[in-house]
């Protein structure tokens, strides 16, 4: 028995492709009709698009972090390690030996007060700390600490409160506050060539001390050095 074929049309067959060419047509299984997908290209060129806008956002977003960062970064960082202070008064600190005469407490205590009085501070200390070589080159010294946000400010304004109080302070410059940090500075008392007052001011404290007989470089001095002795953080 003879089996009967077809006959295959040459227009039929589909021509061969090599491997490495793209199919460009499909066939749609709705209706029939031969559709043509989107190229290589336009795809690409697509995601092209999209990776320049978000590479152009990312890019503004970076630069607005790196600035914050170097804005507010050094001073989050001495904010967040100098905000736990406390003082405390030691029976030596910087060659000198603390006073615990009746006559120096209450020297110390007037001080004190007036400090309590200008600021609203989690606690304060302060002490007469005298030179054993020459008496009348006692350090007087007031501080306290609480949280400030504003350390040179706050340091402003204890100066200005000497200014009411002790008929104020002149020739204010800034000098070296040391390894702690912070802001200090030193002037000399109106009226008297032979006092300088230094005050220091930090996240964490603020304190204020009187120099008889010293010059501002040798007040800056030893102020750094009794705050190294005073001044404590967590």
């Amino acid at each position: 028995m003879t089996e009967q074929h077809d006959k295959v049309r040459t227009e039929q067959v589909p021509a061969a492709r090599s491997a490495s060419e793209p199919q460009s047509t499909v066939l749609s299984p709705e209706s029939g009709e031969i559709v043509t997908p989107p190229s290589v290209a336009s795809r690409w060129a697509g995601w092209s698009r999209r990776r320049r806008w978000l590479a152009m956002t990312g890019s503004v977003v970076g630069c607005g972090v790196l600035a914050a960062g170097i804005t507010l970064g050094p001073t989050g960082y001495r904010m967040w390690t100098q905000k736990d202070a406390t003082l405390t008064t030691p029976a030596n600190a910087a060659g000198l030996t603390l006073d615990t005469t009746d006559a120096a407490k209450s020297a110390a205590d007037d001080l004190r007060t007036v400090l309590d009085a200008g600021f609203s501070l989690n606690d304060t200390v302060a002490g007469v700390y005298g030179d054993p070589e020459h008496a009348s080159r006692s350090v007087l010294f007031v501080g306290g600490s609480a949280f400030l946000a504003r350390p040179a400010k706050e340091l402003d304004s204890l100066f200005a409160l000497l200014d009411d109080q002790a008929g104020g302070v002149r020739d204010v410059v800034e000098v070296d506050a040391g390894s702690l940090g912070g802001v200090m500075r030193c002037g000399t008392a109106e009226g008297s060539d032979a006092m300088t007052i230094c005050g220091w001011a930090d996240y964490g404290s603020i304190a204020l001390a009187m120099f008889p007989e010293r010059d501002s470089e040798e007040s800056a001095t030893v102020m750094r050095d009794l705050r190294t002795a005073i001044e404590h953080r967590k």
